[in-house]
């Protein structure tokens, strides 16, 4: 784990429909080496449980269009079929202007419910993070987001990812299917997303290999899209359906007051 787990990057995702999930992998290990974690696994299992309000004011947010959003998680990686415990992270994620940026630090898997409820667990998560500089801040930060929005684990989402990564890691390409979410709140209901999503993040020009493998893929770009917004329509607003981003549901002018404190604060701890 490096010093700083802070990500700025330049998001771009595609859906494929006409490939298999070992094709489109095979296709790329032509152009990129694959990027594993475990020797024995190629593939990377990942589980996020993501945090929201009452009135799912995050996925609103996403629904306005909001040039500048946050969102909150806590994701856990697995291999060969487990989910590693001790590899269990704490998440903000925020995007502006199309460029996201991530901030995160290793979280105990068991302090979940405690941290939400306000719960001190600060000298817990030095000790699990001492190359990271800013954890303190980063750790102040979430719980503040938390305390001002009122968040609760919403949904859990769940998928195998491919990786891939060039050695000097200016691109990094992820490939996700067997994408599958749960709803925390009532109504209960899990719901799989029939589709493989394709990530690219590259921080300079795309090179001519990358232009011609999305010819190749025949990849869909989507102007657009979210796990977290797909699961919350699957689970908690099935008749929207699961791509429906762009109905009057919930889309607003005004900023909620509670959102508008939290990107101040995002603004000058993030942006700034």
């Amino acid at each position: 784990m490096g010093k700083e787990q802070f990500f700025k990057r330049v998001e771009n995702k595609f859906v494929v429909l006409e490939y298999s999930f070992d094709e489109i992998n095979n296709t790329l290990q032509h152009y990129i080496p694959l990027h594993t974690f475990d020797e024995k696994s190629p593939y990377t299992m990942i589980k996020s449980i993501y945090l929201d309000d009452d009135r799912f004011s995050i996925f609103q947010e996403y629904l306005s269009r909001r040039k500048f959003r946050f969102k909150v998680r806590f994701r856990n990686y697995g291999h060969r079929g487990k989910f590693d415990k001790n590899d269990f992270w704490a998440e903000l994620k925020v995007k502006h202007q199309s460029v996201c940026y991530k901030k995160r630090f290793l979280f105990p898997y068991k302090k979940l419910e405690a941290f939400i409820d306000g719960e001190n667990i600060l000298s817990t998560v030095k000790e699990l993070n001492p190359k990271i500089s800013d954890v303190e801040r980063t750790y102040h930060l979430l719980s503040e987001l938390i305390a001002i929005n009122g968040f609760k684990p919403v949904l859990v989402t769940s998928y195998e990812r491919a990786a891939f990564q060039n050695k000097s890691k200016t691109i990094r390409i992820t490939v996700d299917h067997n994408i599958m979410h749960k709803s925390l709140l009532k109504p209960f209901r899990t719901k799989t997303l029939k589709a493989i999503v394709f990530e690219s993040k590259i921080g300079k020009q795309s090179p001519l290999w990358y232009n011609k493998m999305e010819n190749r893929l025949s990849l869909l770009p989507q102007k657009r899209f979210s796990k977290y917004a797909t699961g919350i329509n699957s689970t908690y607003f099935p008749a929207r359906g699961i791509y429906n981003f762009f109905t009057n549901f919930a889309e607003s002018v005004t900023v909620p007051p509670k959102i508008e404190k939290s990107m101040l604060l995002l603004k000058r701890e993030i942006l700034t």
